[in-house]
């Protein structure tokens, strides 16, 4: 009953109106979402130029490279779109859980878009926080992104598995986005994941790594490491949008 109340109070004073047009009753409304375009192409993570199978990482760099552990980075939209920019923004430091539904549109009208990409054989985790920051948050992003992607996938008959409390954050960290440096922030984020000791779920053979936006790519790319080298084949990464594009 108090629940309720508080509730009705809440929305009494802070009424729910979409974003960007102030219509009342989502924080985005249909047709502001429709405004959102799907990247419809797809770009290797590393040189961001030659156009690759689902975003895979083209020869040139993996020649290039010592080691990559990403195989790809599926990217599903623009960050320099104003109503994408200011939905993740809202999202996130305004903690507006509720745009995780429409977000998770995004990322399922993207990633069906891909000819040819098995999404079925892959497993979602979200890229983890640590315990700290997400106290502050009071929700894991990305977490949410994953588990409204999964019931959209589920609306079409398609199975697409979720994985929580897998990989685990295990270092607090200065924020990436605080950083520059590419060099900088691939040292800020080495060490920074491990697998559960405790948890008692079977790595999976092939994951998609979800997150909210990518910017040089360290995080996922350290996430994937840490994966690949207890035994994980394949490791996407699935991202809303890369930050600068």
């Amino acid at each position: 009953m108090y629940k309720k109340i508080s509730t009705l109070i809440l929305s009494f004073l802070f009424p729910i109106q979409c974003i960007v047009c102030e219509n009342p009753g989502r924080y985005l409304c249909w047709e502001c979402l429709s405004h959102i375009p799907v990247n419809p192409i797809n770009l290797c993570p590393i040189c961001q130029k030659a156009e690759t199978f689902a975003g895979r990482v083209c020869n040139v760099c993996e020649n290039e490279n010592k080691k990559i552990y990403l195989d790809g980075v599926i990217v599903a939209s623009y960050y320099k779109h104003p109503v994408l920019r200011e939905a993740i923004y809202r999202f996130k430091y305004n903690f507006l859980k509720q745009l995780s539904k429409p977000l998770a549109k995004i990322l399922f009208k993207k990633i069906i878009s891909v000819p040819g990409f098995p999404t079925d054989q892959f497993v979602i985790i979200p890229v983890p926080l640590h315990p700290k920051r997400l106290v502050w948050r009071g929700f894991n992003q990305a977490e949410l992104l994953g588990k409204n992607l999964q019931k959209i996938f589920s609306q079409y008959n398609i199975n697409m598995n979720l994985i929580t409390g897998l990989l685990v954050r295990q270092k607090y960290i200065r924020p990436q986005m605080k950083i520059h440096s590419t060099e900088d922030r691939k040292k800020n984020i080495i060490g920074c994941f491990l697998i559960n000791k405790e948890s008692t779920i079977k790595l999976p053979e092939k994951i998609i790594l979800l997150d909210d936006i990518i910017t040089t790519g360290a995080t996922l790319e350290e996430c994937a490491k840490t994966l690949k080298r207890r035994g994980v084949r394949k490791v996407w990464g699935l991202v809303l949008a890369r930050q600068g594009r």
